[in-house]
């Protein structure tokens, strides 16, 4: 048995901070193998060359793998057990693997710790966007979605900021973990435990085709599996982003790190506010008329990006991307949610499964086409592939919601 509509409205208080609290501390480890792999890889095999630092990078591939195969284990767990609990569950993990990996004497450690974190992360966005669907009215499910969904730039910034100002010494990453990364999981835990009302008076079927009905309801359905897939290749666009983007301008215009570094500030900025914004949005324009609007507005300029010999000018397009492209991220997962509301918990999780196929297909994309074309293919390519997204929610997804 679902929330009653008034429970529901009182749900939103203290439900959505704690949320977006707990999608903040998914995304603070990450900079130990992004800013800091080159310590990473000094700290454990003597010398930061390119076999050491080819091996420690691998730590994200071996937590992408063990994120997608718990994922699907998670559709499982999320069909019979509290979604709170599962979201408590997922903290946990995170606080674990970060004490876990500050306290690794050796790379093996690391390999064991560092994907508990990614599993962890798997929990908390599957869960908590499953919990929005379950514990909020659908007018405020926008609006809340657009504010978790920033959680995850902010920390991006916030990691970056305190990283440059506190822990930009040699060896750093190991403070970092104990004086920020720790800390902010541990506020995670006690924000879900308290914030997050539980979802156990709901009722669960428990007979033995249960899991196989939820799993066949969710892929065979037109409407939710389209959305599953465009949300893949709509990730594969994104982590152009999240991999490519600085390279393009360190490769054309001679960016230096510290100007990168800016560069990619004013990024999540924009992702910061676009997801603000367009969560603000949903219920104006609608889930799925808005994803389609805002990738069509954001394509054209990184198609104009490829060509522009100009950095500012080429800045401006790729923010303008950036910014459109966030403003669309609110209303894809609304849309996604709203798919089959009895299953919520099981279709975000195999939604995470699909978006994190998605992010690592992008980086495959963007090596493939930069080896065969260039730049301007590996730009085109990406703009292609949103564009392909835009299709597939235009001619097969169907919101649930709409009028």
């Amino acid at each position: 048995m679902e929330p009653s509509k008034d429970e529901k409205s009182a749900a939103g208080l203290f439900l959505v901070p704690a949320l977006t609290i707990a999608f903040f501390s998914t995304c603070i480890i990450e900079s130990i193998t992004s800013i800091f792999l080159i310590d990473l890889a000094t700290t454990f095999f003597g010398a930061p060359d390119s076999v050491s630092l080819a091996i420690t990078g691998q730590l994200v591939t071996l937590a992408s793998v063990v994120s997608v195969v718990f994922g699907i284990l998670l559709g499982v767990l999320s069909v019979k057990y509290d979604h709170k609990k599962l979201l408590f569950s997922g903290v946990f993990c995170i606080a674990l693997g970060t004490l876990g990996c500050l306290l690794a004497p050796n790379f093996f450690f690391m390999q064991v710790f560092y994907p508990l974190e990614g599993v962890g992360t798997v929990i908390v966005s599957a869960m908590s966007l499953a919990l929005i669907g379950e514990l909020l009215v659908l007018a405020k499910r926008g609006k809340a979605m657009g504010w978790l969904l920033s959680g995850a730039s902010i920390a991006g910034i916030l990691s970056s900021v305190v990283i440059y100002f506190f822990f930009s010494n040699a060896q750093g990453w190991r403070p970092f973990l104990l004086w920020f990364a720790l800390p902010i999981a541990l506020v995670s835990l006690v924000a879900v435990f308290f914030g997050v009302p539980s979802a156990s008076q709901r009722s669960v079927s428990t007979g033995e085709n249960i899991y196989f009905k939820t799993f066949k309801q969710i892929l065979l359905k037109k409407s939710s599996a389209a959305c599953l897939i465009a949300n893949m290749i709509r990730h594969t666009a994104i982590a152009y982003a999240m991999v490519w983007v600085v390279s393009f301008f360190r490769a054309n215009f001679g960016l230096s790190i510290s100007s990168s570094t800016l560069f990619t500030i004013g990024n999540l900025t924009l992702f910061t506010l676009g997801s603000i914004v367009g969560g603000h949005l949903v219920n104006k324009i609608g889930r799925k008329r808005q994803i389609i609007l805002m990738m069509l507005l954001a394509s054209p300029a990184l198609i104009a990006a490829a060509f522009i010999p100009n950095l500012w000018i080429s800045v401006i397009l790729h923010y303008t991307f950036f910014f459109m492209s966030s403003m669309g991220y609110p209303a894809s997962m609304s849309l996604t949610i709203e798919q089959v509301p009895d299953s919520r918990g099981t279709m975000m999780s195999i939604n995470a499964i699909f978006i994190t196929l998605g992010l690592a297909l992008g980086g495959a994309v963007g090596g493939v086409a930069l080896v065969l074309g260039g730049w301007i293919s590996v730009l085109l390519s990406f703009a292609a592939l949103s564009l392909i997204a835009v299709a597939i929610y235009f001619f097969f997804t169907k919101d649930p919601c709409a009028q």
